[in-house]
């Protein structure tokens, strides 16, 4: 894992879904492993639970700490195991075809400065296939940019997520409850988002736009992709 706890979005947009919503949270740490679990199912002592037969005649008395409902339901599950199965052999390969058909096309367009970047050690899954322009050889901007691109029938968009501590949740400190959990924190109360500015990362959303490399989608609409770039390019290069 990443850091003692890794954690997975199995959100309808991402490589893998279970219907739309989900997630997986993954450690190498046993008892770490048991809180989370129990933290996902009311806070019951889940250990306690696996044993379905007996766990009727003490339901109201397992609770071990406080806990939400996170729990996935079966057909989530069952989805899950459905699309891991075609995960490497579809999903994936397709992805990667895909990705590479936009990379090909278009890393050495003159407006391109960076493309996604496969090597022999590193290769990319392709959640999305993201682009960073040369906006200065622009006559627009990298919304309008985009904008027009979508005007052609093509998915497109820019970073995504751009800068977090722009978002409302952070700046007003909209956190948990009365309390506002965690910005009122000992740690975190002096912290002021406002004043945070990340110049590198508002540099890369001024210039990112990205396609969606969906394991549906075929070489025709990688084509797609390509063309309509490439006339929108024409249409507001200097």
């Amino acid at each position: 894992t990443i850091g003692h706890v890794g954690c997975f979005s199995f959100c309808q947009s991402k490589h893998f879904t279970t219907g739309g919503e989900g997630g997986m949270v993954v450690t190498n740490d046993d008892d770490l492993a048991w809180e989370c679990r129990s933290f996902r199912d009311h806070g019951y002592d889940v250990k306690e639970r696996l044993n379905l037969l007996e766990m009727e005649g003490k339901l109201m008395y397992i609770h071990k700490r406080v806990g939400f409902n996170f729990r996935m339901t079966e057909i989530q599950s069952q989805i899950g195991l459905c699309e891991l199965k075609r995960f490497d052999d579809w999903n994936l390969k397709n992805r990667i075809r895909n990705g590479k058909l936009l990379k090909k096309a278009l890393e050495k367009h003159p407006l391109v400065l960076h493309a996604p970047v496969d090597t022999k050690d590193r290769q990319n899954s392709y959640w999305w296939a993201p682009f960073v322009l040369d906006t200065s050889k622009l006559t627009c901007s990298i919304k309008v940019f985009i904008k027009a691109i979508g005007a052609e029938g093509v998915p497109v968009y820019s970073v995504l997520w751009p800068e977090m501590y722009k978002e409302r949740a952070f700046v007003e400190r909209n956190g948990f409850g009365v309390a506002k959990y965690p910005f009122f924190d000992p740690k975190a109360r002096n912290i002021d988002y406002s004043q945070v500015d990340c110049p590198r990362a508002r540099w890369m959303t001024d210039r990112t736009m990205c396609f969606f490399t969906h394991p549906v989608y075929t070489e025709a609409h990688m084509q797609a992709c390509v063309d309509a770039f490439k006339k929108v390019a024409k249409a507001y290069m200097k």
